[in-house]
């Protein structure tokens, strides 16, 4: 019986030990977290009054990948992940506008060059046009088409 008495002792010791760390280790975090500036020149000095304290912790908990671990990021997962996703679709948008606008730009420039072919062509079937339509009123007046060089006719 001695010694089961003496083991509940060594446990209830242990207990207490660890809930006095934990006691001490929740001041040791309040206290960081509160931390007062400890003369009246650091409340003075701009760079030292307790807020560049507090960037340079928020900035090591970000580096550390301590923020990681907190419930609010936690909790704040899914919407993280939706906004990953819609900057991806924005990305993959962008990439298909830029090749579409690119597309259209080669496909109006082809136009162009079948307007320009087209215009020329019916320069071209005008003039054909006028001069069989020549031919056939120098037919009707008896004249006709010359097969040779033009010449001079002598009196």
């Amino acid at each position: 019986m001695g010694n089961r008495f003496r083991e509940k002792a060594t446990e209830k010791r242990q207990e207490e030990v660890v809930e006095q760390r934990a006691v001490e280790m929740e001041e040791k975090e309040n206290d960081v977290m509160v931390e007062e500036p400890e003369s009246a020149e650091e409340e003075q000095h701009p760079r030292t009054n307790g807020k560049g304290d507090k960037v340079a912790k928020g900035v090591a908990k970000v580096l550390g990948g301590d923020i990681l671990g907190d419930k609010m990021v936690v909790k704040q997962i899914p919407l993280l992940l939706l906004c990953l996703f819609f900057l991806l679709l924005l990305v993959a948008n962008r990439y298909k506008v830029e090749s579409l606008s690119r597309e259209k730009i080669a496909s109006l420039e082809r136009i162009n060059d079948l307007r320009e072919q087209r215009i020329q062509m019916q320069k071209q079937y005008q003039k054909s046009v006028k001069i069989s339509q020549i031919a056939e009123e120098l037919r009707e007046s008896g004249v006709g088409i010359t097969s040779g060089p033009p010449y001079e006719i002598e009196r």
